[in-house]
Parts: C-alpha cells; sequence; structure tokens
C-alpha cells in the first residue's frame, strides 16, 4: 500500500514538474543554448532526485523502519515547499491553457480561416517584438507566484520555526473562589518530538516555562508523531518543566500509534500505549486518560479533567469518554477539561456538559502559517474548526486553543509563532 501511495506521489511531483517547466523556460527563449541546458538538466535532475527520495523513503515505510530524522522532516519538507510553490505558481499556465483553449473552440465555432489573420491581429503582428505577450506575461508570473510562497516558507523554517511567544490571557471563571483568583497556569501542547533534531529548542521551551512560576502546568496532547519512542530521547529535558501544584497531561490523536501500526497490530499499539504512559511517568506529569483529580488550593477544590481525544472528524480517533471522566465529580467545583481536539468542546461540552468552566485544547497549530496582527487573526485552520487558536467563549463557559510548540508535515512556521499560554484565572 504505502509503495503504491509513493508512486502515486511521484507521478504527482513529475506532472506538477514538467507542467511548471513550461514557466520556466520562458526565461531562456532570448539566452544561449549552453544557459538553456544549464537550466534543463538542473531542473530535471533536481526532479530526478526528488522522486528518487521519494522512492527511499517508501522503503522505510515498507520496512516498517524509522527513516532518518532528517531526511523525513527536512528533506521531504523541503520538497513540500517546493511543490506547493510549483502548484501554485502553475495556476498561471492552467490560466493560459484555458483561454487557449477557449480561443480555439471560439474560433472553430465562427469556422474562421485558420490561416487568415484578422485586422487586429495584422495591426498588432508588428509590434509583437516589442511588446510582451500575454503566453510570457502568464508563465513570468507562474514564476514570480511560486517564488513567493517558497521563500516564506523557506524563511518560516529557517527562522520562526523555533520562534516561542508567550501569550497571555485572563479567563473569568464562574464561582471561583476569591482565594484562587489569580491563580496561574501555564499551558503548552503539541510538541511533537519526533520532529526535533536537537534537544536545544526545548530546553528553551523549558526555561521559558519555569519562569513564568506556574501554579499549574498542562501539556493537551501530542507528546509524538507517530511513536512513543520518539519521546525517549528529550525525557530528561521535559522532565524539567515545574509547577506548584504540579503537572498534568493528556494523549492527542498521534500519541496512539495509530498513524504507524496497521489497524490489525494490536499488540503494536498495546506497545505504544504502555511506553507512552511510560514516558509520562517518566516526565513526573500526571497523565489523566478519561479521568479527573481535585486539586486542594488555598483551603478550596478545583478539578482537573483529562480525556482521551475525541475528535469530530471520522479521520481521528475517539478515545474520549468524558462520562467516566466526570463520574462522582460535585458539578459545583470550579472545572478545567484538559481535551485534545477543541472540535469535542463546541460539539459535546458546550451542549451538554455546562458543569465544565474552561476547557483547554491544541491539535490545529494554527496550520502552522496564517496572519496574526492586533485585531486580525487568520488562518487556513478556521475553515476545519470554529476554534482554531486563542480564547474562545459561550455563555459561562471558555475554550483556549494552545497554537502548539512543535510541527508536523511542513518543518516551520509563517506568521503562526509556536506558543506557551499562561493564563490567569479571574
Amino acid at each position: 500500500m504505502y509503495f503504491y501511495a509513493f508512486l502515486i506521489l511521484a507521478l504527482i511531483f513529475f506532472i506538477i514538474d514538467w507542467y511548471f517547466y513550461r514557466a520556466v523556460k520562458i526565461y531562456t527563449i532570448r539566452k544561449s543554448e549552453k544557459f538553456k541546458k544549464t537550466i534543463k538538466y538542473t531542473y530535471w535532475g533536481f526532479s530526478a532526485l526528488s522522486i528518487a527520495f521519494l522512492f527511499y523513503a517508501s522503503y522505510f515505510y515498507l520496512a516498517k523502519e524509522e527513516p532518518p530524522k532528517f531526511a523525513r522532516i527536512y528533506i521531504f519538507g523541503f520538497l513540500f515547499i517546493q511543490f506547493i510553490s510549483k502548484l501554485l505558481g502553475s495556476l498561471w499556465i492552467m490560466v493560459h491553457d484555458a483561454s487557449t483553449f477557449f480561443e480555439y473552440i471560439l474560433k472553430q465555432i465562427k469556422k474562421q480561416d485558420k490561416e487568415k489573420l484578422t485586422a487586429d491581429e495584422l495591426n498588432n503582428s508588428g509590434k509583437s517584438q516589442n511588446k510582451i505577450s500575454r503566453k510570457e506575461f502568464l508563465k513570468k508570473a507562474a514564476v514570480i507566484t511560486a517564488f513567493i510562497p517558497f521563500s516564506s516558507l523557506m524563511y518560516g523554517v529557517l527562522r520562526t520555526a523555533f520562534n516561542f511567544k508567550v501569550k497571555k490571557k485572563n479567563v473569568p471563571l464562574r464561582n471561583l473562589p476569591d482565594t484562587l483568583k489569580g491563580l496561574k497556569i501555564v499551558q503548552i501542547s503539541d510538541i511533537h518530538t519526533g520532529s526535533f533534531i536537537s534537544d536545544e529548542p526545548l530546553k528553551e521551551v523549558v526555561k521559558m516555562v519555569n519562569e513564568l512560576n506556574a501554579d499549574l502546568v498542562f501539556f493537551t496532547g501530542d507528546l509524538v508523531n507517530e511513536i512513543a519512542e520518539e519521546a525517549l530521547p528529550f525525557v530528561d529535558v521535559l522532565k524539567g518543566i515545574k509547577a506548584k501544584y504540579g503537572v498534568y497531561s493528556i494523549l492527542g490523536n498521534h500519541d496512539y500509534g495509530d498513524y504507524y501500526y496497521a489497524a490489525d497490530d494490536v499488540e503494536g499499539k498495546k506497545h505504544n500505549r504502555r511506553l507512552i504512559t511510560e514516558i509520562h511517568q517518566k516526565l513526573g506529569w500526571r497523565l489523566l486518560l478519561n479521568e479527573h483529580e481535585v486539586i486542594n488550593i488555598n483551603n478550596h477544590q478545583l478539578a482537573v479533567v483529562g480525556v482521551e481525544n475525541w475528535g469530530a472528524a471520522h479521520r481521528f480517533p475517539k478515545y474520549g469518554d468524558l462520562d467516566k471522566a466526570l463520574h462522582n465529580l460535585d458539578a459545583e467545583i470550579p472545572t478545567i477539561l484538559l481535551s485534545h481536539d477543541p472540535s469535542h468542546w463546541d460539539i459535546m461540552v458546550k451542549k451538554s456538559y455546562p458543569q465544565i468552566d474552561l476547557t483547554l485544547s491544541g491539535h490545529t497549530h494554527g496550520m502552522q502559517f496564517g496572519i496574526e496582527i492586533p485585531g486580525f487573526k487568520w488562518s487556513p485552520a478556521k475553515y476545519l474548526y470554529k476554534q482554531w487558536a486563542g480564547l474562545y467563549s459561550h455563555e459561562h463557559q471558555h475554550i483556549y486553543v494552545n497554537r502548539g510548540i512543535g510541527f508536523i508535515g511542513y518543518p516551520g512556521r509563517v506568521g503562526i509563532s509556536p506558543e506557551i499560554t499562561l493564563l490567569e484565572l479571574t
């Protein structure tokens, strides 16, 4: 299955490369033959290497072996960037082809003589040497269009992937005792340790978290990309995260091994489950699996509820059981829910569980791409999730969606910085 998937992907790469090369050639029209050959061989040589890498990667998936991390993250990421850039640039060529096609159809309908030039064409023919043709314009626009996302996405890899930001918010909770007002909660999410080549960025995260002197730290899922083993090299770093009343965590959709082990590989998934649980224990994080814990702070109680992953989309596993997690919990106690996927809050929590005051989620990453300026926030993630980044409220209930620490797929961030959240209860 993996082999055929990579074969189809390689075919798509080739088609896009062939299509985009038509735009590249426009820049060689008036150049020497040597220059034309250099561009041609360089372009198709790189294309061949890209396709060869896809087949190289398919070997590891077929053999159920983890590919070299740098290749998996950055080489594949670079291929993704140049593929998206060429695809967007090719839209101009599609416009040219579509217009040419319709012009041909119109000429056939009018039964024009293909050898006869119209008066307008005769008048313009003498000027064609001095004016850029529509075909040349569109193809040059294709290359320029491809360069814009390519340079932006590369900047996101080289400069902003680890540009961690602390975002602060005050959150009003009903029935919050005066002694709990001002309680400081730090939320981190979506670390995706499988995407880190070095532990240096995570050392910075731990330092920044601890400098906030949190009363509680909550991790809202996706410690790894595919398998629990990815987190092992980072245990010594991440266990340095401290909080006055403890660190609590849940699992995200990537933490179950569902994207690595086959659907019928029961033993593989059991192994992953055991290991990911042990890793949370080694980190000193209290992993909540469809359960809750009541914390006594200043002679008052605060309930922390943690559910396993529950996502609205069919492609995401639904292991969460909120009824089980809330069993025997006093509804009058201020309650914070940790649920990885924000669609859980939108579909279930705010409609059927009014006793939950605040939900903390992650999952979306803010799509790792978007625009955030004062007064304006946009990302493609908004078309998939009603709550995709930041604080949202419905009557007395609130949800905060963390933008995540790490990345997956595209190895960078553009406009949506990796986030450490500081929430103060009011």
